[in-house]
């Protein structure tokens, strides 16, 4: 599961927010409560002076209770009524010598002795109510060094707790519109200036990071930005001359892995051309000599049953087949020595013709079908028709072989451009990948042995490029294969190929 991280602009603002938040609650907490205690002395200052008038307005013999009280009529009574209109005013007792009342006026509900409650007798000056509604201010009533009395007179607060609530109501709206504007102006700013370089700084990153190599910047805002923009310009510059240096050695590289290949290969076709030389020279010289006694016994019972039309035609397709032995062997000889283009002119139409009629008579595609598809005006190739032939007949064998029962070989030839073309298809049980490498290499073959001897492609190869060809494969496992030589057209008079 990834972890949720906030964006550079959320994490900067949330943070600024939180400075804003504390700052207005710190500010908010000292300048309400020194307004509260401003207003909280002024309170004080104004009961006590209303207290101080309420005195002074006093009779210079104060009754004690119960034989006398304040009367109504009196100066300091009318000012208190007077003051009772105040919306602040809430209760003004005034106490004789013995703690009785003997003069009170207030707003109904209110206790008589509300200003004394919470206090001590000794108390004097100016109190905050206890449960914070109310201003207190006490004086000691004396007339000379003798104490006739005592007057409370209690002030709410409940308007001036208003008018603060009022305040603080006004500035928290004020301090919620100022936060909105600051957090969209920073939101504006931050993306100029910080968060917008930083993402094209990203994107740039990831270009570079996915092989985009050269990448540059030109980012506005802080020197600090400004030279993580150079910086990352001269990174980029110097990533892309790396991947171009690393690009070249590793074309050198390539060519010389490719060269000691090929030098590898040549050296083991080299190996493998002297191994083919020593092996089809003992050839040459074992299969000589019985090879000659075939055709001198071939000859000799031609010669004793001239008229045996059987005997005959017997002694021309041994004397035949021992020539092409012959052949082969010197052909195998001709393998492991280098071979120039020929300049004979071989009409291909026979020689496919003829190959294929051998080999039908010989009985070798009894059981499958064998097709030829020779376009009409085929041009003659510029090949030795012996080789050729010994091309055909080692390509059909192979399909043969590679073929089972009732499967299917075509061979077809036609004239592209330059060249001629032959394929010879089959349906058989086709070549595997691993195979195909090494199809045309000497010795290589995939039959059981005592089945071939891995020579019949190699040599077909061999004599190919001899002609100035080349031969190529196709194949699919399970579904056949498709070899096809391209042999180069005759060569007319005057150096023209017809």
């Amino acid at each position: 599961m990834t972890n949720y991280r906030p964006s550079l602009t959320v994490s900067i603002l949330a943070f600024l927010g939180l400075l804003l938040v504390l700052a207005w609650l710190l500010f908010s907490l000292l300048a309400f409560k020194t307004a509260a205690n401003d207003l909280y002395a002024q309170k004080s200052e104004h009961a006590r002076t209303l207290l101080n008038v309420f005195v002074s307005l006093l009779p210079d013999s104060i009754p004690t209770y119960p034989e006398g009280f304040i009367p109504p009529d009196s100066q300091a009574s009318r000012y208190i009524q007077k003051l009772s209109e105040e919306s602040t005013f809430s209760r003004m007792t005034l106490l004789d010598k013995n703690g009785a009342v003997i003069f009170t006026a207030g707003r109904e509900g209110s206790d008589v002795y509300a200003p004394f409650q919470g206090l001590s007798k000794t108390a004097e000056g100016s109190y905050i109510c206890p449960d914070g509604n109310g201003v207190v201010n006490l004086i000691t009533v004396k007339r000379g060094v003798e104490t006739v009395g005592k007057a409370g007179l209690l002030l709410s607060l409940a308007p001036a707790k208003a008018r603060i609530n009022r305040s603080r109501q006004m500035l928290d709206t004020y301090f919620i519109l100022d936060f909105i504007l600051l957090l969209g102006l920073g939101s504006f700013v931050l993306s100029r200036i910080v968060v917008n370089p930083i993402n094209r700084l990203l994107t740039a990153t990831e270009k570079i990071t996915g092989g985009q190599y050269g990448q540059r910047l030109n980012v506005t805002g802080s020197a600090e930005l400004a030279r993580l923009a150079v910086a990352f310009n001269e990174m980029s510059l110097e990533l892309l001359a790396k991947d171009h240096q690393v690009t070249e050695q590793m074309a050198s590289l390539e060519k010389a892995n490719s060269d000691l290949y090929l030098a590898r290969e040549e050296t083991i076709h080299t190996e493998k051309m002297a191994s083919i030389g020593l092996l089809a020279a003992g050839m040459a010289h074992e299969i000589g000599t019985p090879l000659a006694s075939i055709m001198g016994y071939a000859e000799l019972s031609a010669g004793e049953q001239p008229d045996n039309a059987a005997i005959q035609d017997y002694a021309r397709r041994i004397t035949e087949a021992c020539s092409r032995i012959d052949r082969i062997v010197r052909g195998l000889l001709d393998y492991s020595r280098p071979r120039t283009p020929g300049e004979e002119n071989t009409d291909v139409r026979d020689v496919l013709c003829s190959t294929v009629d051998l080999m039908t008579q010989q009985g070798v595609f009894k059981k499958m079908n064998l097709s030829t598809e020779i376009d009409e005006g085929l041009l003659p190739a510029g090949c030795d028709q012996y080789q050729l032939q010994q091309v055909i007949f080692n390509l059909l064998l192979n399909s043969r072989d590679a073929t089972p029962d009732g499967g299917t070989v075509t061979v077809r030839a036609g004239g592209t451009g330059a060249h001629i073309r032959l394929d010879v298809i089959d349906s058989g049980t086709g070549i595997s990948d691993e195979s195909m490498k090494h199809i045309f290499d000497p010795f290589f073959t995939t039959k059981p042995p005592g089945k071939g001897t891995g020579l019949g492609l190699a040599i077909s190869a061999r004599i190919v490029e001899g002609f100035g060809g080349r031969i190529t494969a196709v194949s699919k496992v399970g579904e056949g294969s498709c070899f096809t030589v391209w042999l180069p057209l005759a060569r007319m008079e005057g150096g023209v190929k017809a």
